[in-house]
């Protein structure tokens, strides 16, 4: 067997990274997934998508159930255009040509209030159609939606898709809240995507980053 022993490899032409063994190394990726994500542990960075008085933030055919056992979603510094509108996010299966899991989400709640001495567990309610991530947000400069979730979906057969929710936010009513959600649908049906809007109106700006969490 022969040995080459070089100090750099660089791409020749087309810039479309250098391929060995069938694996795609360009720009700090090997295929497509950031190496830094790789080797500083379980989380690995898959997607993202930042708003621009957009409509949705979708994200489709990222689920790979060999490889990870749930998703880490982070909601950053989410405007709407609309204030007081709310942070929905819809299931989603069919892969690349996806489409949303419509249903009953079962809805379930607890929160603290900063700025008054109540905090409880809400009434148990179902919505149709969505999960709801974040409430009334505000549209005013410094009370932007910070959160995250844990997103479950659904392997087909064996479970429902959930997806459990934490976040603080200053409220559109001038309320400071600490909540933690689950929402759950109750449908087997292999989940694959997930997609983010808003109840009224756009999402001004603002990103969501969806991490994989590696089961090895």
């Amino acid at each position: 067997m022969s040995e080459i022993q070089v100090n750099t490899i660089n791409e020749y032409t087309g810039a479309n990274g250098v391929t060995i063994d069938g694996v795609l190394l360009k720009d700090g990726e090997v295929d497509g997934v950031d190496v830094s994500a790789i080797v500083s542990g379980s989380l690995v960075k898959l997607t993202s998508a930042t708003a621009s008085n957009s409509s949705e933030l979708l994200f489709d055919n990222f689920v790979d159930t060999s490889t990870y056992s749930y998703y880490h979603i982070v909601s950053e510094n989410i405007i709407p255009v609309t204030n007081g509108a709310s942070f929905y996010m819809t299931f989603r299966s069919g892969g690349a040509s996806g489409s949303d899991l419509n249903g009953s989400y079962y809805n379930m709640a607890w929160q603290a209030t900063g700025t008054s001495a109540s905090s409880g567990f809400d009434t148990n309610n179902t919505n149709t159609n969505f999960a709801q991530i974040g409430d009334q947000i505000s549209t005013t400069a410094g009370r932007a939606h910070n959160g995250t979730v844990k997103y479950f979906p659904s392997h087909g057969t064996v479970n429902g898709s959930y997806a459990s929710m934490d976040f603080i936010s200053f409220l559109s009513n001038g309320s400071i809240v600490d909540r933690h959600r689950g929402n759950y649908l109750n449908d087997t049906t292999a989940a694959t995507g997930a997609r983010f809007y808003m109840s009224s109106g756009n999402i001004s700006s603002g990103s969501v980053y969806i991490y994989g969490v590696k089961k090895t």
